[in-house]
């Protein structure tokens, strides 16, 4: 019976770690800008609304007596 050989074992694994740790290095910066972006998009749209004034009347301030 031959021997029995894992796919990532020895210099296997350790390229596998060298490639995972280059598409980290290469992605996190592209995530962090986007989920930036996001963010002051909704920060700018929460601003938008405080200064926007909006004369509905809006019924989950209003009193009812019964």
């Amino acid at each position: 019976m031959p021997e029995y050989q894992s796919f990532l074992s020895g210099e296997n694994l350790v390229q596998f770690w060298e490639w995972l740790g280059w598409l980290l290095f290469y992605a996190a910066p592209v995530v962090m800008i986007l989920v930036a972006l996001f963010a002051a998009d909704e920060i700018v749209k929460v601003i938008k609304s405080v200064f926007k004034k909006d004369d509905d009347d809006d019924d989950d301030y209003d009193v009812y007596r019964y």
